[in-house]
Parts: C-alpha cells; structure tokens; sequence
C-alpha cells in the first residue's frame, strides 16, 4: 500500500493555532493600549508645551514693553540734562 502524502495545509484547526492565535490577539491588544495612552500623553504634553509657550510669548512681551518703557525714560533724562546743561551754561 503507498501511502498517501498528507496535504500542506489541513482544513482543521489544532490546539497549537488557537495558542497562537489567542497569543496575536494578546499582543495586539497590548499594543493597541500602549498607543492609546501614547498618544493620550503625547497629547497630554503637547498641550503643556503650548500652555508654556503662551507664557514665555506673554513675558516676552511684558518685557519689550518695559525695555520701551526703560529707553524711553532715558531719553527723557538725556534731554533733560541736555536742557538743564543749556540753561546753565546761558546763565554764566
């Protein structure tokens, strides 16, 4: 009697298939989850990230109004010695 030569692929299903693929379903959900609280955090961080740098423009900002404010106080008191130097120097 020969033997007949068994298929490659066999039409039914083994304890072996359902382990692995009990174990893709496992890693896949895994996976799934760790993106999603990824992305949660990425999100998370992004929105710190703008919040600060809302800030920083706003200090930013406070500070190039002082530093107007600054240099426009010094050229009052430039012109004010200049004019006080003036009157001196007419009085003599």
């Amino acid at each position: 009697m020969a033997e007949q030569k068994r298929p490659w692929i066999q039409p039914g299903i083994s304890v072996g298939n359902v382990i692995v693929l009990g174990a893709m379903l496992v890693s896949i959900a895994i996976g799934w989850a760790r993106l999603e609280s990824g992305l949660a955090d990425h999100d998370r961080r992004i929105e710190e990230l703008e919040a600060s740098d809302k800030a920083l423009v706003k200090d930013r900002m406070v500070e190039a109004r002082d530093l107007a404010d600054m240099r426009a106080d010094m050229r009052w008191i430039r012109d004010t010695l200049v004019r006080l130097e003036r009157e001196w120097k007419a009085r003599e």
